[in-house]
């Protein structure tokens, strides 16, 4: 192999693929980026067996070849180059790198020996327009799990229509539903169900394109996104999603209209004195006041009342403030006015988004101590 790229171009892409690369291999060849040059395509692969990423580079392939090599270290090394063109040559699985002033040599393994990343099957692809799914991940991502004793939880369940699709993420105390309205072409239903840290990827790559292909690998065993600039695979999650729909309130018999940016003030207040009490935070909602209250034993407590629209029955209620900031961080910054709907103090919240029914989340209270008010 013999190639010239650019360090800019070489160091982007390095970057981008070290996050593919597992911190806990289970195989040593999983510690590496596979670097090759092969049918007029100089890619850079990685994968952790569970999310793998094919990405193309720019530059000039004078012999065609294929090398994996250790990511940290040459990612780490490329990085510290001057911008210019580099020479890669491949000389029995030694990789050596030349700059105008500088020459290195990396001990490699036969590009033989990885794993093949999984490619799109263009007959299941259709395409997504990528700001709607980028803002829809947003919206849902930060609700699953992140625990590995629970991986359907740890996934998001994707389910497509003809006339859209919806995603839903769960971790068992909360709950993001979002809803796609976009024309498929097909009636058949499909679902996938993908671990949210592989979609997250997915955005981060998403580029200036407007649309991201989407399919199953040849073997249908991994769902896999394309963009111009590479492939990215992951594994599906096997096992049944919970029944959400049971979850969802149908309507609550309190309801308030307040601002995002007043709301997320007052919890962010009340947070410092949470933080030492559990992160409960309590909210009292009575005719058009909204309290959000945090009690700390060995610190004090906070109390900040703002004005809002109410209907229904007083109510006392708690939650962790951690779900209410992740939550409100996850409202985009022209929206400001929100729906809560709460039921019973231990009954699931709506929370919701003025006139805006393609988003809803759902959390579940903490119960109160009978000292605390």
């Amino acid at each position: 192999m013999k190639i010239q790229i650019l360090q800019e171009e070489l160091t982007k892409g390095l970057a981008t693929v070290s996050r593919f690369v597992s911190s806990r291999p289970q195989l040593p060849i999983l510690a590496n980026i596979l670097l090759s040059a092969e049918e007029g395509k100089i890619a850079l692969s990685a994968t952790d067996l569970n999310l793998g990423i094919n990405y193309w580079l720019k530059g000039k392939i004078e012999k065609e070849g294929k090398i994996a090599i250790p990511a940290r270290e040459v990612t780490e090394f490329v990085s510290y180059l001057a911008p210019g063109p580099l020479d890669l040559v491949l000389e029995n699985n030694i990789l050596i790198i030349s700059s105008q002033s500088n020459r290195a040599s990396f001990v490699g393994i036969s590009g033989k020996e990885f794993p093949q990343i999984p490619q799109l099957d263009e007959k299941s692809a259709f395409a997504l327009n990528k700001e709607e799914f980028v803002k829809a991940v947003g919206e849902v991502s930060f609700a699953a799990a992140n625990d590995e004793t629970r991986p359907v939880l740890e996934g998001i369940y994707w389910q497509f229509t003809s006339d859209g699709y919806q995603m839903v993420a769960t971790d068992g105390y909360r709950l993001s539903l979002k809803k796609v309205k976009t024309k498929r072409g097909s009636q058949e239903k499909i679902v996938f169900l993908v671990p949210a840290r592989s979609l997250e990827e997915v955005v981060k790559l998403g580029g200036e394109e407007e649309e991201i292909k989407v399919g199953l690998s040849e073997d249908k065993n991994q769902v896999v996104f394309a963009f111009s600039q590479g492939e990215v695979s992951s594994r599906l999650l096997e096992g049944d999603f919970p029944e959400y729909e049971k979850i969802i309130p149908q309507e609550g018999k309190t309801k308030v209209w307040l601002d995002k940016d007043d709301f997320y003030a007052a919890v962010k207040a009340a947070s410092v004195f949470a933080r030492e009490s559990a992160n409960v935070v309590i909210l009292n909602v009575d005719k058009k006041e909204l309290t959000v209250k945090a009690d700390a034993p060995q610190m004090g407590e906070n109390q900040n009342t703002i004005s809002v629209k109410a209907e229904g029955e007083p109510i006392k209620i708690a939650f962790n403030f951690r779900f209410l900031l992740d939550f409100l961080n996850a409202v985009s910054l022209e929206k400001k006015d929100l729906v809560l709907e709460f039921t019973q103090p231990l009954s699931p919240a709506l929370f919701k988004l003025e006139g805006d029914d393609s988003w809803l989340h759902v959390i579940m209270p903490v119960r109160l101590e009978e000292t605390q008010t």
